[in-house]
């Protein structure tokens, strides 16, 4: 009974030698592959960084094209407006040459010469309404123009970010 204590404290012992010098063997090993492990660790940090930067790169990116759609829209309206103004500004002004050119026939009655003063007096007021209006149109124009240009640099910035972003990813590929 006496040698079943003794050979248990000799595995033991033998155990214990065996760990000792191996992990003494092996510590370098271990040391390594430790610092790879946090290499590794480090590594996958600074991708999971990139990855966001650039997902919220991406998120603006759209975000931004859209703006640049909806003020480009905007001022596509604009110049369609001012057009159309434009147009209906010269048929009143064309009808008012011609009631001017009536006014001078001398073969009208009395009424017809009123009626024509007052087709004239009329598009004259209109001309001048137009006129004022064509004026805030041409505003609301260039306001969309700058409105654009400002979206548009904007988007050009983004668009040069993504690009910085993604040499810089070419540039160190871990």
């Amino acid at each position: 009974m006496h040698r079943t204590p003794f050979f248990v404290f000799c595995f033991l012992f033998l155990c214990v030698s065996a760990l000792s010098q191996s992990t003494s063997s092996e510590a370098p090993g271990m040391q390594a592959l430790v610092a790879e492990v946090r290499q590794l660790r480090k590594d996958l940090q600074a991708t999971n960084g990139y990855a966001l930067k650039a997902q919220v790169l991406l998120y603006r990116l759209q975000f931004q094209q859209a703006a640049v759609a909806r003020v480009s829209e905007r001022l596509s309206d604009a110049r369609g407006r001012l057009a159309d103004m434009q147009r209906h500004r010269a048929e009143v002004a064309a009808t008012l040459k011609r009631f001017e050119e009536a006014l001078d026939r001398t073969d009208l009655s009395p009424e017809e010469r009123k009626q024509i003063q007052y087709e004239v007096s009329s598009n004259k007021t209109q001309l001048e309404n137009l006129a004022t209006e064509e004026q805030q149109r041409q505003t609301a124009e260039m306001d969309a123009e700058e409105q654009l240009r400002t979206e548009q640099a904007k988007l050009n910035e983004l668009e040069e970010r993504v690009d910085r972003l993604e040499k810089a990813l070419d540039n160190n590929p871990r």
